[in-house]
């Protein structure tokens, strides 16, 4: 038997080899990426807690703080309570309870995720004035929305993601931080609501088997070539 690559198929047949080669590669440094990053928020959410004043002195370097435990205190703008919809807790779908926080010593305003709450109670909330206090929570970084995402509702209270400029206009309140506090689990009322949390650091990480399906097409692509091109010697 003998292999005789055709000059045609060959032409054709490399360059996809290549890109298939070059996509698993590509995955292999993605997953690498993935794994640093979630490694990097999990040390960051177990780290010591930031304070408050070097928080708000990072102002173009947020995304190293972000996952921090951070104590905030000042007052809470109870009355000027926000509600983002859309938010699944233990399979039920809730939202979470958003309050202006107003910082101790004019340092501004940071928003509170303050947890999820169930629909019934979310309704039966009972906008109180302000209420001093220090919570314990997590530096959270805002994000764009999503392309089919909906358009956050401020009359109606109606808000479907996290936005600092369009909350403190509702609010009628100022002085943006850049960030907001996810309120953590200390921060949950005995037996109640709103539920704090430890932000999920466990990201989707789909890219080893990215990577083994693009070197498995390459490898199949192979195998294909080599038999279409081998041939039998002719009896002499």
């Amino acid at each position: 038997m003998r292999f005789q690559p055709t000059f045609w198929a060959t032409a054709l047949a490399l360059p996809v080899l290549i890109v298939l080669i070059v996509l698993g590669s590509w995955q292999v440094q993605r997953l690498q990426w993935k794994n640093d990053l979630i490694e990097t928020r999990t040390a960051r959410v177990g780290a010591a807690p930031v304070e408050i004043a070097e928080a708000l002195a990072a102002a173009d370097d947020l995304a190293d703080i972000e996952y921090r435990p951070v104590t905030v205190s000042g007052e809470l703008r109870n009355d000027r309570a926000m509600t983002l919809l859309n938010r699944v807790h233990d399979n039920r779908v809730g939202g979470h309870l958003i309050v202006p926080l107003e910082l101790e010593s004019g340092l501004g305003t940071v928003m509170i995720d303050r947890g999820w709450m169930s629909l019934p109670a979310l309704q039966a909330f009972t906008a109180n004035g302000g209420e001093a206090v220090t919570l314990d929570g997590f530096v959270r970084l805002y994000t764009a929305p999503g392309y089919f995402m909906p358009e956050n509702e401020p009359a109606a209270n109606n808000w479907f993601f996290m936005h600092e400029g369009e909350m403190l206009a509702a609010a009628k309140l100022s002085g943006p931080v850049g960030f907001y506090v996810q309120a953590g689990p200390k921060a949950t009322p005995p037996g109640g609501y709103p539920v704090g949390s430890v932000p999920d650091v466990n990201l989707r990480n789909s890219h080893l088997e990215y990577a083994v399906t693009w070197y498995a097409l390459a490898a199949v692509l192979v195998v294909i070539f080599v038999i279409f091109h081998w041939k039998r010697k002719e009896d002499g």
